[in-house]
């Protein structure tokens, strides 16, 4: 018995998808050996920077390194603008001297008209540029689309396979931008998994009864320190704050002192 049409054009769509989930595994293996050789100890003359993690363990140090610009891909972001991901701003200001990460804005027919946070944090992410000249870059298209909490990543528009969440946007970020952000070459790489995937949780989670769970949590996972990342803002920093903006009106009282201290010390330095 042969298969209905409708099976067949389904079967060709799954192997379509599987072998572009096929190819993007070879892309991310590539770029995590090359990051591991990259990765060895450096010589006493090299540049070093306070690496800008996220887990509140010893100071440590990462080499400076050029941008690998063969890693930089232009990519389109779908955002609610009920949902901004503010991480990008952050991003953006703190990798001003380094990358150029330039965002260009777009609304969907889905949504007849933005919200004033929103027109707000647009205007910022699209009103200043680095003042140093031949930089490396990546076109952000920001378009803002009834995508709800999931914020999605395109890299190649005809693949059409997205990376979901703000929060794994920044960890991909991490690794093809500069290497002081990476947070995949130092030693706490499970603890500041496990701060991201709390910060995912607690924009994704639709019971607010289960969002406040996770911002106790996450609350915990902070303690009593000032942020996750010591001295400098720190990708788990940038991660919490935007999440946490997010959910705000909705867990206001939930946000005890020290995370609302990290809130206001993050947007102060990146001017949320």
């Amino acid at each position: 018995m042969e298969d209905l049409p409708e099976i067949q054009a389904l079967a060709v769509k799954q192997e379509k998808i599987l072998k572009q989930l096929a190819e993007l595994r070879e892309q991310l293996v590539s770029m995590r050996t090359d990051l591991k050789v990259c990765n060895k100890p450096a010589q006493p003359s090299a540049q070093t920077a306070p690496a800008k993690t996220g887990a509140k363990s010893k100071p440590q140090t990462t080499k400076v390194e050029p941008i690998n610009a063969s890693y930089l891909q232009d990519f389109v972001v779908n955002a609610s603008p009920e949902n901004i991901p503010y991480g990008l701003l952050a991003l953006k200001k703190l990798w001003i001297d380094r990358l150029n990460l330039q965002v260009e804005c777009f609304t969907h027919s889905t949504i007849p008209k933005l919200n004033e946070e929103a027109v707000h944090f647009q205007n910022q992410i699209t009103s200043f540029e680095p003042k140093l000249e031949n930089l490396p870059r990546i076109l952000v298209t920001l378009i803002w689309k009834n995508v709800g909490t999931y914020t999605e990543m395109i890299t190649s528009p005809t693949a059409y396979v997205p990376i979901c969440g703000e929060v794994n946007i920044l960890r991909f970020l991490s690794r093809c931008g500069p290497s002081e952000f990476n947070y995949e070459r130092n030693d706490d790489v499970a603890e500041v998994d496990s701060i991201l995937d709390t910060c995912y949780q607690l924009i994704n989670k639709q019971n607010v009864k289960d969002k406040k769970q996770v911002l106790k949590t996450l609350s915990s996972k902070l303690g009593k320190t000032p942020s996750f990342g010591g001295s400098d803002v720190s990708l788990c920093d940038i991660a919490a704050t935007s999440a946490i903006k997010q959910v705000q009106k909705a867990l206001a009282k939930d946000i005890n002192p020290n995370v609302a201290k990290l809130i206001g010390r993050v947007s102060a330095v990146v001017g949320f």
